[in-house]
């Protein structure tokens, strides 16, 4: 078994999301093109063999020291295969990082558990939609049904076909409580749209009478929708907007072999809110260490 560690410029793109749509714990983050738009394409790979699993190394440079370090808008990496990931194999990837690179720190993904790493666990938390609506909505909290009974008193109209990002991102800049950075605006630009353009993607607006309370971006792949970002004014956030727009998500992709993946959070008041639709936790892995093997 031999991982090869190339540069961006030796990878086989082709061969590397052929890799990515073929392996059990796919994940849109780790694909070529999301990988250049968030790393700025200073990312080079593990690859094992003819890249039967692959593990991206998002390159950080400071004060003359290179290291690997989770990108913006990314939650999870680390290795991916189409074959059982087992804690060898995870540990053969992570020992394999040169020694160039004098620290490691990034989030690995579910099937990364290896307990010779000292790895931390963090929440994920994820929807099952394969079920009928009627039997998805019934795990629901009363008080989300509450919530969504209430938006639905208030002549709220979704739009599942926006391909504004424009209007996203004025939006988005405009209900933060504090300027977010332009280079992270502009990546979030980015990414919406490529997935736009390319079918990764969609936005979810909220209106009432054509006025936009309320918005979602939807990372999309073949099995998974992830709850990427979204944002509420205050006219949404006083008629339930966001409720409604999750239970909208939740019935136009009930009875498919979709996930809704809501990217979790360490915050208890948003974790709860995720959980009220019944999704259950699925935890990632941390990782934060020097490369001293």
């Amino acid at each position: 078994m031999k991982i090869k560690y190339l540069k961006h410029n030796e990878i086989d793109f082709e061969k590397w999301d052929s890799c990515l749509n073929n392996s059990i714990n796919h994940l849109v983050y780790a694909e070529s093109w999301y990988l250049d738009i968030v790393c700025n394409k200073h990312w080079n790979a593990l690859v094992l063999e003819d890249y039967k699993a692959v593990m991206p190394l998002p390159l950080k440079n400071k004060l003359g020291l290179n290291y690997i370090q989770q990108p913006i808008w990314t939650q999870q990496l680390g290795i991916f295969s189409s074959q059982l990931i087992t804690e060898k194999l995870v540990l053969d990837f992570i020992k394999s990082v040169p020694k160039k690179f004098k620290a490691i720190s990034c989030n690995l993904n579910t099937f990364n558990e290896c307990n010779q790493l000292p790895l931390i666990p963090k929440t994920n938390l994820i929807l099952d939609l394969s079920k009928d609506y009627d039997t998805l909505k019934s795990s629901f909290s009363t008080n989300t049904k509450r919530n969504i009974n209430k938006a639905n008193k208030n002549s709220i109209e979704l739009d599942f076909a926006s391909n504004n990002v424009e209007e996203f991102i004025v939006f988005f800049k405009s209900t933060l409580s504090s300027p977010a950075q332009e280079l992270e605006i502009n990546i979030l630009k980015q990414i919406i749209s490529y997935s736009l353009k390319n079918n990764k993607g969609f936005i979810v607006n909220a209106t009432i009478n054509n006025e936009l309370i309320a918005t979602c971006f939807i990372l999309k792949s073949d099995k998974r929708l992830i709850y990427r970002v979204a944002r509420s004014n205050e006219q949404g956030k006083e008629n339930k907007a966001m409720f409604l727009i999750v239970e909208g998500l939740i019935k136009k992709y009930s009875n498919t072999n979709y996930i809704l993946d809501f990217e979790g959070s360490e915050i208890k008041g948003i974790a709860r809110f995720y959980e009220s639709y019944g999704a259950t936790i699925q935890p990632y892995y941390y990782l934060k260490k020097y490369n001293i093997f």
